[in-house]
């Protein structure tokens, strides 16, 4: 049964913009923990990976406008194995992008209900609300994905709107009261020595995380109307409006706090910013809503995300057929969107049981290392399919191509691929926990992967002796 096309470019973009746009609500203070002073350079440095897969993204969106993103792509460009490691580490990238951010969410909301950092007795355990709370978001997001693509991104769609008129609010009134440009550019360096330039590389990996989710619009390719036209709109439209926005908070804040009060509300960084600002009576309360907002629609996209990347996988052979069920009613992949969700609880339990949310660190490293599998998947698909496919249909083109035996060849999409290498080198590096359980998890996919391609030729090899027998 196929999935109902629903979405036009408002969703679509809301997408890509909650699932992006949440991480700078979220990794704020993270990257000012790092990297202090110099945090808009680490921001940058990231934005331009970010924006090199943006593009690699709208191209091939536009040219094979099919549910699975990264997954569809590397099958396509490469064979079978690319696609499942694709569509792999973008599981692990959405399951943890439901659980980091229900997290992030209801850090924001402690601050209209502050007893939820405290803990009840339950069946006689002491039950932390603040983990129960970031539970039942998830199952309410849950929830409203089983009766439709239409609903969710009804959801997404009106938060991300009222967010994005937020946080504008917030840039004009700090521009026009509380920046100072003598406190922004007096703290704005790396720090001395070889721990400072470590520090300030280890921001960069954190501010990839800022970064990661344009994978997400992708993910609605077969829920959108006109996906040809509206998704690379989207994309683009999503990429510039998430950097411009990282940019313009990462600069604010430092021109009105220091580094060490953003990264001492790690799972709310902006509380500590409206804090600062006149009128705080109503820009805290703006602030906090504004943040639950999005982080809770960018959860929201995430169990979008690994619903319809499950499904499209399995579609295609590389995952159990059990995952491409789809609701007889509601036409939605209800049984992927029951687990994962299931699991995002348990992570997201894990990661907020003491209520301080410092179990996100963890989690922030695994989401950079599944999300980069699948960004330098698409740079490569990019530029391999112009050789392989150089007639397929493109509505849209990266820019600034070179033509090289006939071909032409996208200079971003090369740089694209030297990008994402870089930061998984970084991250690798600089992240020895994530880098081991990320190293675990794609050797049991692969694993699977060929358990799996056995299994399936078997069983077909079985229905064909079965119906030569019948016939």
């Amino acid at each position: 049964m196929p999935l109902k096309k629903e979405m036009g470019f408002l969703g679509s973009f809301s997408m890509g913009f909650a699932d992006v746009g949440a991480d700078i609500f979220l990794a704020l203070g993270l990257i000012a923990m790092y990297a202090g002073g110099a945090m808009p350079l680490a921001i940058l440095a990231a934005a331009a990976v970010y924006l090199l897969t943006g593009l690699a993204y709208a191209e091939l969106s536009s040219a094979i406008p099919v549910a699975g993103g990264a997954a569809v792509f590397g099958e396509r460009a490469f064979g079978k194995l690319a696609g499942f490691l694709g569509g792999w580490g973008l599981m692990l990238d959405y399951t943890l992008d439901i659980a980091l951010f229900a997290v992030a969410a209801t850090g924001y909301l402690s601050f209209f209900l502050p007893g939820i950092r405290e803990s009840v007795m339950l069946a006689g355990f002491s039950v932390p609300l603040f983990a129960l709370t970031t539970g039942i978001l998830i199952a309410i997001l849950a929830a409203v994905n089983l009766f439709g693509i239409k609903e969710s991104s009804l959801v997404n769609s009106v938060l991300t709107v009222g967010t994005i008129f937020l946080v504008l609010i917030i840039i004009g009134v700090g521009v026009t009261t509380t920046f100072k440009l003598d406190t922004f550019t007096s703290g704005f360096h790396i720090a001395p020595g070889a721990k400072g330039a470590q520090d300030f590389l280890y921001s960069i990996t954190l501010a990839m995380v800022a970064f990661i989710g344009i994978e997400s619009i992708s993910q609605g390719a077969e829920e959108t109307r006109n996906p040809e036209k509206v998704l690379p709109r989207a994309t683009l439209s999503a990429v510039i409006t998430v950097i411009v926005f990282a940019l313009a908070i990462s600069i604010l804040s430092l021109g009105i706090v220091t580094p060490e009060a953003l990264a001492s509300h790690v799972d709310n960084p902006l509380v500590a910013l409206a804090a600062a600002l006149p009128f705080t009576d109503i820009l805290l309360p703006i602030v906090a809503l504004a943040g639950f907002a999005v982080c809770f629609v960018s959860a929201n996209t995430g169990i979008i995300g690994v619903s319809r990347v499950t499904y499209s996988m399995s579609n295609h052979g590389l995952l159990t057929r059990r995952f491409k069920w789809v609701h007889p009613r509601y036409c939605t992949p209800w049984l992927t969107i029951c687990l994962f969700s299931g699991v995002a609880v348990i992570l997201a339990g894990a990661a907020s049981w003491d209520g301080t949310g410092k179990g996100m660190f963890f989690l922030g490293e695994l989401y950079a290392f599944g999300a980069l599998m699948a960004y330098l998947i698409a740079n490569l698909a990019v530029v391999k399919l112009r050789f392989s496919e150089p007639f397929l249909a493109r509505p849209f083109h990266i820019p600034l191509n070179i033509k090289w035996r006939g071909v032409q060849v996208p200079v971003l999409g090369i740089l694209g691929i030297a990008g994402a290498i870089l930061m998984l080198g970084l991250i690798a590096w600089l992240h020895e926990a994530g880098r081991n359980f990320a190293f675990a998890w794609f050797i049991v996919g692969v694993g699977y992967f060929f358990y799996y391609q056995n299994y399936r030729r078997k069983l077909e090899e079985k229905e064909k002796r079965n119906a030569a027998v019948a016939n």
